[in-house]
């Protein structure tokens, strides 16, 4: 078996099915839905999986748009996964590009499902469609609920600028709600018998800014006074902070989010006031793979697909991390706009993801990703260093 030539057939499968997929990822693009409401999309995608020969489970991890297709070629072997996102952005519709994101998941799972024919590969492919992605955490959720319960490596690809790479690590992140209780009096008349809870939002964002000087480069946070009081004439009985904390390593969140706490007790016992503080974690940081990136490499490589050194690291975050913790993950950028780096999330991006250079992340993300799992099946002990290597990492952080 010649698997180098089954895998530039497969190229040439891709090629030819995409203007089929160009077609879909014009019509996500242009209705676009939003976190834990994308039916057409759910619908238009899983559709498109079940006519080519994919089992289809909707409603997947009690999400009524998230699905789970699979398809088996010969019983045993390792189980690879390959990831769609599909929800849009509030006002800008698809300024993430998430449409790529999908059909480029679609290319790569015909493409390895060919890939699997012909060279009569053991194992099953898994696309998962995992909605709420830019709010909500669905993947979060389909973890939780037990979707990647079976699953030995996943794929998923995002569209990027300037050049290709693949992703390295990415923030934690954890929202605060700080509420401070006083007692409301008259400012002019009878001060002196209020307990200023605007006092302790402000010492409270005071200590934050001075802590700034304790914490590492790889860690920030924010703060915001979101509620200071009804009227200047009045002390405030109540006043609400906002904070977002976010580091590049879990252990040094928590650093900081002790700081955070312990601020708001402190703020609230200097000034007489009592507070209550609650906790929504963010997303959590990406765990990057090198053997699984090393694999993707040489396959861009034979692409002529140009690649960034290492694996960067980026400021963002995704609920991809909490997956990636778990299982070991290979997240492909494929640039959309090679000129400079330009940023997601605005008008500019969204119709790049709707451009001939979209189009060409598409084909190129589909070879790569089909390219990469083949090799997976193919030599399933590259799964098991990968299996060995997050365990490390894990226990490295």
């Amino acid at each position: 078996m010649d698997f180098e030539k089954i895998k530039e057939a497969c190229d040439r499968y891709v090629e030819a099915r995409m203007e089929e997929l160009w077609e879909i990822s014009a019509f996500l693009h242009g209705h676009p839905e939003l976190a834990f409401h994308e039916y057409e999309a759910m619908r238009c995608l899983s559709a498109f999986l079940e006519k080519e020969g994919f089992a289809i489970e909707r409603g997947s991890g009690g999400l009524e748009t998230a699905f789970h297709a699979t398809y088996t070629h010969r019983l045993g072997g390792k189980q690879i996964a390959i990831l769609l996102e599909y929800d849009a952005l509030p006002k800008l519709g698809h300024a993430c590009g998430h449409n790529l994101i999908a059909c480029s998941g679609l290319g790569a799972a015909i493409a390895l499902q060919k890939m699997v024919q012909d060279a009569d590969l053991c194992g099953t492919i898994h696309v998962i469609g995992t909605p709420a992605e830019e709010d909500g955490g669905g993947k979060i959720i389909m973890l939780e609920n037990g979707v990647f319960a079976d699953i030995d490596a996943v794929f998923l690809l995002h569209p990027t600028s300037a050049t290709t790479r693949i992703a390295g690590e990415c923030v934690s992140s954890t929202e605060f709600q700080i509420e401070f209780f006083g007692k409301s009096a008259h400012a002019q008349s009878h001060a002196e018998d209020g307990i200023n809870a605007l006092d302790a939002a402000t010492l409270f964002v005071t200590a934050m800014g001075l802590n700034g000087k304790q914490i590492k480069n790889n860690t920030n946070y924010s703060c915001m006074i979101a509620n200071g009081g009804i009227s200047t004439g009045q002390i405030p009985a109540y006043t609400k902070v906002l904070c977002n904390s976010n580091s590049l390593s879990l252990k040094d969140l928590h650093k900081v989010n002790e700081k955070i706490r312990n601020a708001a007790k402190g703020s609230a016992m200097a000034t007489g006031c009592t507070c209550e503080i609650k906790e929504q974690d963010g997303y959590a940081g990406r765990i990057p793979n090198q053997i699984l990136a090393d694999v993707c490499k040489g396959e861009l490589a034979k692409l002529k697909e140009p690649v960034m050194d290492g694996m960067p690291y980026d400021l963002g975050g995704e609920d991809l991390g909490n997956v990636s913790r778990h299982i070991p993950i290979c997240n492909l950028y494929v640039t959309i706009f090679r000129d400079h780096k330009i940023s997601g999330h605005t008008d500019q991006f969204r119709e790049l993801a709707i451009s001939e250079a979209g189009y060409r992340c598409i084909e190129v993300g589909s070879k790569a990703m089909a390219r990469t799992a083949g090799e997976l099946f193919l030599h399933p002990e590259l799964v098991e260093q990968a299996q060995a290597e997050l365990k490390e990492r894990l226990k490295n952080e």
